[in-house]
């Protein structure tokens, strides 16, 4: 199978995105969140409105993974998101059918070559903490836990994350 790394800049890559961040967020999320709270994080975070906006006002790249030319699952990250000096990974999903096929880590290294391009020494995710395949995931791939928070993103909801770094060695 052939992966190809394919970096969003088309509206329909976009909604491309969106819809894959739908079908995999209500699998994966639906048992661990309130009713409600995906539909309001995806359209807050992953409607195409969001993903256009992160992109030009957050400096945001988004990367679509194709396998055998079908897209299987993206990231979504930003350097220096908030002013900190590390490469934030602020989004990594992949459809169930194309999970174990080498996905994560071409995305993963793709990140970390932007990571290095920039001069960051760290990338910094933020997973829920229940999400306990995600988080083996993480650790597997050698990111800690380094903080936990708990965070108000309106609408009567919280996120409860585990913040988790992984060092960006350099070239």
């Amino acid at each position: 199978m052939q992966l190809t790394l394919q970096p969003v800049t088309t509206q329909a890559q976009i909604a491309t995105v969106a819809e894959i961040a739908r079908t995999v967020w209500h699998a994966t999320y639906d048992p661990l969140l309130p009713p409600g709270q995906v539909d309001y994080m995806l359209e807050k975070y992953q409607s195409p409105v969001a993903i256009r906006a992160q992109q030009a006002q957050e400096h945001y790249e988004y990367v679509l993974v194709l396998f055998d030319g079908i897209p299987g699952g993206f990231v979504g990250f930003a350097p220096r998101y908030a002013g900190r000096e590390e490469m934030f990974l602020s989004k990594l999903y992949f459809l169930p059918a194309f999970r174990g096929q080498g996905g994560v880590r071409a995305a993963l290294g793709h990140v970390l070559r932007r990571a290095r391009e920039e001069g960051l020494g760290r990338v910094c995710l933020t997973v829920n903490k229940h999400n306990d395949h995600a988080v083996a995931v993480y650790r597997h791939l050698g990111f800690t836990v380094s903080e936990q928070v708990c965070t108000d993103i309106g609408g009567g909801y919280v996120m409860d994350d585990f913040i988790m770094t992984l060092p960006v060695e350099p070239a």
